[in-house]
Order: C-alpha cells, then sequence, then structure tokens
C-alpha cells in the first residue's frame, strides 16, 4: 500500500489550456483581442472587457459591435472579440495590458500552510498570498486567475499542483477563531465533516467566551432551533451526539484550553445514526447506521510518521468494537483500501493539531461483503475458528 502526505491530487480543466492556446495563436497572428466576460471573475482573460468600453453599440455586418476606436467581431467558441481599430486609436485604459503578448496556460502550485500560490513561467515566477485554499478547487482555480488579470499577468491557469510547506508554527498564518453570538476564541485544531458538521474542536480564550461556545455545542435543539457556530466566517454545525470535554488552565496567559471532541471520535464510545446538522447538506443515513471518526493529532505520530498510515492502523480496532465481525490488526491496509474505495471512509478537513482525520461508515453489510472478497482474493487469511456471517 501506498500512503500518500495527504495533499490533494493535481486537478485539471484541459478547457482552459485549450481555450487559451487557441487564444495565443490569435495573437500571434497580430489580432488585438478583446474578453467577452469579466476578468474579475477568473472566467475571463487577462484582457480589456467588451462591457467596459464606452459608447459600445450594435456594428455593421460584419461586425458584432462598435465604437468610436474601433469595431469588434466575435469568435464564439473562444469568448473573445477581434478589434479592428480606426486609425490606429485604442479605447482608453488599454495601455494597462500588454496586448501584443500572448497569453500562456500555466500551472500553479499551491502552498496550504503558507496560504500561497506560485505560478512559473518561464523566467518569470508570480507568487499570490493570501490565496482561499479552502475553497472547492473550481473557485480556487477561478479565484487565482481573477487575481493574475487584475495584475495584467498574461497568464491563464488550468492546473493546480499542492507541495508540503514547512513550518514549526501550528497555524502557519492567521490563526482561525470560532465565533458564536456571544463571543469568540482562538482555534488550536479543528476537524470538520464535508457538510461542516463539527467532529473535534480546540480552543484557546477566556472561561467565559469558551464556556459559552461549549453551551452552544451542546445544548439540544428541536430541528428549527439548531444553533451554529462560524469558523472564519463558515457555519459550523454541532452533531446531536454528545461531546467529551477537557479543560486546561494557562495561568501564565490567564487563559484557558478547551477540547471538545464527539464521543464517536473516540475508542470504545461509538454511537449511532449521527444525523449531519446542516439543513442544505444533510448526511442521508440508513436506519441503525453508525458512524466512527479516527483523528491523528501531532502528539500522536513519532517522528515521520505518515499520518494516513497512522489513521489506517487504527481501523481494525474501530471496526472491532463497533461490528460483531473478528477483525485482525494485519487486515489494516487491505481493509483500509477497499474503505476507501468503496466510500466507507472519508477524509475529514482537519487543521491546526488535528492533523488528519476521517470519518467511517459502520454498515455491518457493506464490511461483511469486503472481507468475503478479501478472504476470495486471497489477500486477507482467515483461521478456522473466524468466520464471517
Amino acid at each position: 500500500m501506498a500512503y500518500s502526505n495527504t495533499l490533494p491530487q493535481p486537478f485539471e480543466m484541459s478547457y482552459f489550456k485549450d481555450r487559451t492556446l487557441k487564444v495565443a495563436a490569435l495573437q500571434r497572428q497580430g489580432h488585438i483581442l478583446v474578453s467577452g466576460s469579466p476578468s474579475d471573475r477568473g472566467q475571463g482573460y487577462p484582457l480589456p472587457y467588451i462591457h467596459d468600453i464606452p459608447n459600445l453599440r450594435r456594428g455593421k455586418y460584419p461586425y458584432d459591435l462598435e465604437c468610436e476606436w474601433g469595431s469588434f467581431k466575435l469568435e464564439h467558441d473562444l469568448g473573445v472579440y477581434l478589434f479592428v481599430p480606426h486609425d490606429g486609436r485604442l479605447p482608453p485604459g488599454w495601455e494597462a495590458n500588454d496586448l501584443m503578448t500572448p497569453i500562456q496556460p500555466v500551472t500553479a502550485v499551491i502552498d496550504r500552510s503558507y496560504r500561497q500560490a506560485t505560478v512559473n513561467a518561464g523566467d518569470s515566477e508570480i507568487v499570490l498570498t493570501d490565496v482561499p485554499v479552502g475553497e472547492n478547487l473550481y473557485s480556487l482555480l477561478y479565484q487565482i486567475n481573477a487575481t493574475l488579470a487584475k495584475s495584467h499577468q498574461p497568464f491563464v491557469v488550468w492546473r493546480l499542483e499542492w507541495v508540503a510547506g514547512e513550518s514549526d508554527r501550528l497555524w502557519p498564518s492567521q490563526i482561525p477563531q470560532i465565533k458564536n453570538e456571544h463571543g469568540s476564541a482562538y482555534v488550536t485544531g479543528y476537524a470538520l465533516d464535508e457538510a461542516g458538521n463539527l467532529i473535534y474542536l480546540g480552543m484557546v480564550g477566556h472561561k467565559t467566551v469558551l464556556d459559552s461556545i461549549r453551551a452552544t455545542v451542546q445544548t439540544r435543539q428541536s430541528k428549527r432551533q439548531r444553533q451554529k457556530l462560524f469558523l472564519q466566517g463558515r457555519p459550523v454545525y454541532p452533531l446531536a451526539n454528545h461531546y467529551n470535554q477537557t479543560w486546561q488552565h494557562l495561568p501564565d496567559y490567564g487563559a484557558y484550553h478547551a477540547v471538545l471532541i464527539v464521543d464517536s471520535a473516540l475508542p470504545g464510545k461509538v454511537q449511532s445514526g449521527s444525523l449531519c446538522l446542516s439543513e442544505r447538506n444533510r448526511v442521508r443515513q440508513q436506519p441503525g447506521e453508525e458512524v466512527a471518526y479516527i483523528l491523528v493529532f501531532e502528539g500522536g505520530l513519532t517522528d515521520g510518521e505518515n499520518p494516513e498510515k497512522h489513521a489506517c492502523q487504527m481501523l481494525p480496532s474501530r471496526l472491532s468494537e463497533a461490528l460483531p465481525l473478528p477483525i485482525l490488526q494485519e487486515w489494516a491496509e487491505p481493509l483500509w483500501d477497499a474503505g476507501i474505495e468503496q466510500e466507507l471512509i472519508t477524509e475529514l478537513a482537519t487543521g491546526g493539531d488535528c492533523t488528519v482525520g476521517y470519518w467511517i461508515k459502520l454498515i455491518e453489510t457493506a464490511w461483511v461483503e469486503i472481507l468475503s472478497r478479501l478472504v476470495k482474493e486471497g489477500r486477507i487469511k482467515i483461521t478456522r475458528d473466524e468466520e464471517v456471517t
């Protein structure tokens, strides 16, 4: 089994690359181009925007539009206009754009630790800071392109790659905050599922504020009265389960460190029916379905140990305590691979002292089927007194 360093796989939008190469070919032929889409949305090109041109009106055939400086013909498949100037004049404001340098499709390398994106194109290197690395990949790509376009850089990003950032700080850049309607506290770590449901939260602050946030998490409310927290402005939804809590006084700072972790993320405390509390992205579970969470913390790793490998080795014990099945430790790797393939194991969004986390669906019939298949394939061995029913 090959373990990753938990970095995302490269993300590509080949459509952006192909379209940009065709646009660059037109520029090499000497055409002056204008974008049909605003560049600040990340969908256009680093070119002047057609509807920013003053006194634009319908053109005479074969042109689609015209203004006092020239005429425009639309290239429908590329979303650009070919500009034919009158007397060599250009509309005001176009001097900020390098209209004759062909636009290049490029790759952006994302460093999540430092929230940076680096674009390398020949001798040029552009480093973008405060990149929203938590966005979905489409939005991240669009926002990077929008930033490049605003600075009139002749590049369009079509591919994203990731590198592992190195930092001795818990949060290499800005420390996130968790908030409710009464106050906010600094976060030392968190784990959320894809719907924003809270699995683990570590926070530091005054005791009264931490206790208020704890009360928000622990409060049992009706469906219409569910409260939510906000992590860096994004909603976070406490689960209906019980949360285990620990407190530590930090007298040197006049503050406390509090940890809230849902019971089903603790060994021996798997709970059934951990329903998602977000209205928009409710996780629909089958009757009797249980879930468990595996969290890996910085303090639980040895030097150089891979967090995913550590989580993999925790899987047999979590399955054994929740399912009436004999799970041996040596089955960890094939079970892990099969669980991910069958989408019974899903990675959580984590940060801070929570290095990595996973959501395990404890569907007995599915795991029985996996065990039976692995036995038949000879990937795991079972002794006579151990039967899969």
